[in-house]
């Protein structure tokens, strides 16, 4: 039955401390792009239907031939302003950007369907130091927020890709990504006759694991597959990621490509010891429109992940005050950290008004008190 009262599953109020720090978080994740040459956008929360992917919420239009969703996704519109307002511009372009997004379904790692993106892009520029400089901007601000343990592990799907190709037989292709979705070498060779694809099979398995062990292998894979140019970039790009002694670098080459975008170059995504779901992840792509192509990189990160993630702890300090309290008493309150919290009545007990609001401290003839 419905209820007033509730919200739709995958939605929720936030009313704790989770929502100013995720505030806090998503303006010094921004900020540290800006200071980095990145200009802030902001894009709207409506899309023509056709510009987004098919878990979008739609919207009734008065015009008939209108579609129009809620974006679930900011990536699709930073193409879309690239490859229309920004068309001209000068490249590389680099944008970072921040905003609600909602979906019509969860998934078992993300039930929630509503949920902020912060990210940024750089637009126009085929060189691996793009991609090393998002990846070392994403691990520093998910460091400066206090997420710990963090892996990140890098893949590139279009060497398995090359390989899956090759095969014609479409029911054969499926029940090898089934097995491959498992890690199950074995199972794949079983089904597998030509010996270069069984020897591509084996290379790439073999890749699997922290980076810093597996960087002879890689460079190896060029003797089974080809793809020099494509490794030495991927070397190039793991050996200039720099990272905590804490963290971790790993890569998996033998992954499916589900998002279709990421077809060119390197794909990465953050995770966190113990903490459900990717807190961010990115990847480059080629963007298209009309006739014109060119590459991009980007990276998301899931405010909502993040906040499961990081081990940063409620020090925020509210302290009861009367309301005619000298202004330069606030200002000094303010200065050690307290958020003050004014009384409209006069005469009142302070203490058990402090209790009856659940605040910890109360100012006492300009006195700090702590109950």
């Amino acid at each position: 039955m419905y209820n007033k009262f509730l919200v739709p599953s995958g939605f929720k109020d936030s009313l704790n401390f989770d929502t100013y720090i995720e505030h806090q978080y998503k303006n010094l994740i921004i900020n540290s792009f800006r200071e980095n040459g990145f200009s802030l956008i902001k894009t709207p929360l409506i899309e023509f239907s056709d510009n987004l992917d098919a878990n979008t919420l739609s919207l009734k239009s008065n015009k008939k031939k209108e579609k129009l969703s809620i974006r679930n996704d900011i990536t699709p519109q930073i193409i879309r302003i690239a490859s229309s307002r920004l068309a001209k511009k000068e490249r590389p372009i680099k944008l970072c950007y921040y905003g609600e997004v909602a979906r019509r379904s969860g998934t078992m790692l993300r039930p929630e369907r509503q949920f902020q993106q912060v990210g940024a892009e750089i637009i126009g520029s085929e060189s691996y130091k793009a991609d090393v400089e998002i990846i070392n901007l994403a691990y520093e601000t998910l460091k400066d927020i206090g997420v710990k343990n963090i892996v990140i592990e890098i893949s590139a799907p279009f060497f398995l890709n090359s390989l899956l190709n090759k095969i014609k037989i479409i029911k054969l292709k499926n029940k090898l990504k089934k097995f491959i979705e498992l890690k199950d070498l074995n199972s794949c060779l079983k089904l597998l006759k030509d010996k270069d694809i069984i020897d591509g099979f084996k290379t790439l398995y073999s890749c699997i694991g922290p980076i810093k062990n597996k960087k002879d292998k890689i460079s190896k894979i060029s003797n089974t597959l080809g793809f020099d140019n494509e490794i030495k970039r991927l070397l190039k790009i793991a050996n200039l990621i720099k990272i905590s002694k804490n963290d971790k670098i790993n890569i998996d080459l033998f992954e499916i490509q589900k998002n279709k975008k990421y077809h060119k170059g390197i794909k990465f995504t953050f995770f966190a010891k113990g903490v459900r779901g990717e807190i961010a992840g990115g990847g480059r792509y080629n963007l298209k429109y009309e006739n014109h192509s060119e590459t991009a990189i980007g990276y998301t990160c899931y405010m909502d992940t993040i906040l499961r993630a990081s081990s940063f702890e409620n020090k925020n300090k509210t302290i009861l005050i009367p309301f005619n309290t000298e202004d330069k008493i606030k200002k000094m309150l303010k200065k050690k950290g307290y958020s003050v919290f004014k009384t409209f009545d006069e005469n009142l007990d302070l203490k058990l008004q402090s209790k009856k609001f659940g605040i910890k401290y109360f100012l006492l003839n300009k006195v700090i008190r702590r109950l």
